[in-house]
Parts: structure tokens; sequence; C-alpha cells
């Protein structure tokens, strides 16, 4: 994993033949007002470690299209899934991230100027909530990433015409990311179960070789166990340990590209091998070791 790395340098231009192929290659384009867009698409699991430095001037807003990542910064770990929306400001501040195989993400920067003339506060802090298969700013996102990649790859669609559908779709990406979680049928009492089941969600994903009790999660949501799981399913498409489980799989291959299955089993909490292998299998349909021999 390179280090010392500059979040500008990963946006940088590259050649079509290298666009796309790693983290720091991305498919990236500037609009106006200094709007800027990146797409990546990453076949292998892989990782940055480096610092960011547009501090104060810039917030991101990333969506990611497919696979998991994890970030830490500020001594603690981010994890996150696909259909994730992201919004966070920059800050003078290391950071490092780690992908899985499989993974794609579109990501905004967005200059201070253009939210000022919009009149819309940038984040405090960092936000995410998970986007429904429907939600619009979904779809946008995943038509902007193609948007990229085809510019990239063919100069004559670069003219100033294409250049207006891209900053259109940019523009539609942000104002569905700064909508109320997208939606405009959230009754009083709402938002605070919603950021009761983002807590719940984060706390699953904190750690994968312990998972923290269906009563221990529904207590930050102020919720009995029951309409905890309930509404965890509703908002997040699937129980709290089948989220938990996917996600620790998934963070399972990660660890296979640098660690032995033994050592990946112990890491995730295992006892027993056998139960650990049986458990990928499920996930992905190979074993660890199957899997291994395939990324090798």
């Amino acid at each position: 994993m390179p280090a010392d790395i500059s979040s500008t340098q990963v946006h940088q231009p590259h050649p079509c033949n290298l666009a796309g192929t790693a983290l720091r290659y991305p498919y990236s384009r500037s609009f106006s007002g200094g709007l800027q867009a990146s797409a990546f698409l990453v076949a292998q699991a892989g990782g940055l470690k480096g610092y960011f430095d547009e501090p104060g001037l810039t917030t991101r807003c990333t969506v990611i299209l497919s696979g998991a990542c994890s970030m830490r910064i500020r001594g603690r770990t981010y994890h996150f899934q696909a259909r994730d929306l992201v919004l966070a400001p920059t800050s003078a501040e290391t950071f490092t991230f780690e992908n899985s195989a499989d993974f794609s993400a579109l990501e905004l920067h967005v200059p201070q100027g253009i939210l000022d003339q919009m009149n819309i506060a940038p984040p405090a802090g960092l936000r995410s909530r998970f986007l429904g298969c429907q939600e619009p700013g979904l779809q946008t996102a995943r038509q902007l990433l193609g948007y990229l990649r085809a510019t990239s790859s063919s100069p004559a669609t670069a003219t100033s015409p294409h250049v207006l559908v891209g900053y259109g779709l940019a523009i539609t990406t942000l104002g569905y990311a700064f909508s109320e979680d997208g939606q405009d049928h959230r009754s009083k009492g709402v938002d605070k179960t919603a950021t009761g089941l983002e807590a719940a969600r984060q706390v699953l994903l904190e750690r994968f070789d312990k998972v923290p009790t269906i009563p221990q999660l529904a207590a930050l949501c102020g919720l009995s166990p029951t309409r905890f799981k309930e509404l965890f399913r509703q908002q997040f498409g699937c129980a709290p340990y089948a989220f938990y489980q996917a996600h620790r799989m998934e963070y399972a291959r990660q660890l296979l590209c640098r660690k032995n299955v033994t050592e990946t089993a112990m890491q995730l909490g295992y006892s027993n091998i056998s139960h650990f292998s049986a458990a990928f299998q499920r996930q992905f349909g190979c074993t660890p070791s199957q899997w291994q021999r395939q990324i090798r």
C-alpha cells in the first residue's frame, strides 16, 4: 500500500490505458466552478494510505456502487457497502483506505463556493445513509459513472454539449445527496429512528470478530428487539445478522489477499476453520482456498 500520497494525487488525470485500473487511476472530469467527478472501477482488492490536502475547501460526496470498502480516519474505522451514500468535509489529516474486489464508486468533490451559491450548508462531519434500489440518486450516480467512462475512452464525446450532460448528472447527484435522505414523506420522529438505525449499522461494522446482540443494537434506537429487527430489515433490506455476516465475508476476501485461511478465520473470530470455510462458500460459492487460487 503506497504511503504519503495526497488525496488530490489520486484524482489527477491519467492516460486512457491506465484510467480505471486501480484506485489511483480513476475516470475523472472537472466541471464549471471547480466541481470534479471521479469514477472508480477496481477488479482486485487494494488500498491507499495518505493525507487529505484540501482542508476546509471541499465537501466529498461518495456513492458506493458495488463491493465494499473501509476507511480509517481520526482513529476510527468506517465500513461502507454498495448503495451507501457518504457526505464528508475534508480536513488536514491522514487516512487509510481499503477496498474489496469488484469495487466501484462515484465521487464528487464540491468546492464551498458551489454550496454557497445554492444556500446549502456543508456537512459538519461524516454522514452516511443507505440508498434504496430505486432511489433516483443511485440511478443518477450510475449514469454519471457511465458518462465518465465513455468520455475517457472517446475524445469525441468531450465536446461542450457532452460536458453539459456530465455537469447536469453531477449536479443532480449532488442535489439528491443533500436532499433530506431522499424522502419527502418522513414524519415527525422518523429522523431519530433513522439516526439510531444508522448508528446500529455502524456498530455492526466496527469489528468482525464479535457481533453485538440484538438487545444492544435495539437500545441504540430506543426500540424493542422485535421492532428493531423489523425496521432494520425495512431500512437495509436484510436482517441484522445477515447484514453483519455479508460484510464479514467481504472483509474476509480482503484479508485473504495477504493472510492464509487460518489467520483470516482467527482474525474474524472463528474458532473452527471449517465453520469459516462453510460461511465463505455460502456467500461466494467457493471455499477460501479456492478464492486465493483465483486471485494469485
